[in-house]
């Protein structure tokens, strides 16, 4: 599994479209903050640790310097603040759940997923402490 570079308008409505059928983890990515790197880090920690989790979710990256107005358009489009590292989860085209800097490690990607996966009663919001 890897991590999707989104770089177009198309290739995000797709992949939120998609979020109807597979949950989406959107990732931001700031290739000028080290934040962004430890964060990007364990984000693919996580999907190389916790396989049998991750592999039930689709996940896309963009860089938030690279791709700006794409960036702005999913702060803009999904009610979510831009923050960088930022970490997106969309299941049927909203957000359950966000985090940022440290929130972001391999544990709590388990965590978040597991609860996801296991509780579609509460797949509305998410909230983890």
């Amino acid at each position: 599994m890897s991590l999707m570079i989104i770089q177009s308008d198309e290739q995000l409505t797709q992949l939120i479209q998609q979020s109807d059928a597979r949950p989406l983890f959107l990732y931001k990515h700031s290739s000028r903050c080290g934040s962004s790197r430890v964060a990007h880090v364990a984000l693919n920690h996580f999907i190389s640790r916790y396989p049998d989790v991750s592999s039930r979710f689709t996940f896309g990256v963009i860089r938030v310097v690279e791709e700006k107005d794409l960036s702005d358009r999913v702060s803009l489009g999904l009610g979510i603040p831009h923050v960088s590292p930022q970490i997106i989860l969309i299941n049927q085209q909203r957000v359950v759940w966000h985090a940022s800097h440290q929130q972001i490690n391999s544990n709590q990607l388990c965590k978040v997923a597991l609860h996801f996966l296991h509780a579609p009663e509460t797949r509305g919001k998410i909230y983890i402490d």
